[in-house]
């Protein structure tokens, strides 16, 4: 997944902006330009460019400490079932979302600059800003564990790779597997409350399933946990006898990974 960069803090006008050069040295019958003794050395202060690339580093780091801080709340609420008194739980539960969000603007402003955005197409298939507008919906429907997951995981992978934290780095394998399996179970939940008309899960299901398809052809690990899913699913599904079923499956499995291969390929 796409990770924001951080940016080492410019040299400031006070540094970089006197010049130093020193002058050279004379050469035996040629005049020099060396100052008498008593005149003095004049220097130019040359203003500084404003550090913009701290800043996006500062609103990065404040996006993802928001994120974490209140998605341990959030999760908290949420996974022991406490009550939402003075809505504590609603309101750590998007701001830690908007936490994320915060933090993937910031990491897609110093990738492309905001005046100098790409394509829609080219977006779209960026996980980070798929997540930046899933964040957004998210804020807007029903609360769920499996939607603040991935936003409070991407947080703690983040700062823990910044600040050296051991456990974190020696884990990142399995917590980034943590995201894959988590979007799956957030599928899953979609289709059934679709399935019972629950609000607009129908809407969030398709907009998921359009940002999961794209990480399959174009997300090496998404890629490949859906092609492992397929491949213990293969096994199953041609165990059943009805010749249609097994012809659309095997249609179905190959169009999927020859789009894989031409879009990884290209």
């Amino acid at each position: 997944m796409s990770t924001a960069t951080q940016v080492q803090p410019q040299e400031t006008a006070g540094s970089k902006g006197v010049s130093d050069s020193t002058p050279h040295e004379a050469q035996p019958g040629m005049p020099t330009n060396k100052m008498a003794a008593g005149d003095k050395m004049k220097k130019k202060l040359v203003r500084a460019p404003p550090n913009t690339n701290q800043m996006k580093y500062k609103v990065w780091l404040a996006g993802h400490t928001t994120s974490l801080v209140f998605g341990t709340i959030s999760l908290i609420f949420q996974v022991f079932w406490l009550p939402n008194k003075f809505y504590i739980n609603s309101i750590s539960y998007r701001l830690a979302l908007l936490g994320g969000f915060i933090a993937l603007t910031a990491t897609f402003s110093h990738k492309f600059g905001l005046h100098f955005l790409p394509p829609i197409a080219t977006l779209l298939s960026h996980q980070n800003f798929q997540y930046m507008i899933l964040a957004i919906v998210w804020c807007f429907t029903f609360k769920s564990v499996f939607k603040i997951v991935p936003f409070f995981l991407i947080s703690l992978l983040h700062l823990g790779s910044m600040k050296k934290v051991h456990a974190v780095e020696k884990r990142q394998d399995f917590l980034a597997s943590l995201i894959a399996y988590d979007e799956l179970a957030l599928i899953l939940i979609l289709v059934l409350r679709t399935l019972f008309f629950r609000n607009s899960s129908g809407f969030q299901l398709v907009l998921f399933l359009i940002f999961y398809w794209l990480r399959i052809l174009y997300n090496t690990e998404t890629g490949n946990l859906f092609g492992a899913i397929v491949d213990r699913l293969d096994g199953e599904v041609m165990k059943i006898k009805n010749p249609k079923v097994q012809h659309y499956w095997s249609k179905t499995r190959q169009f999927v990974r020859e789009k894989q291969w031409s879009e990884r390929h290209e």
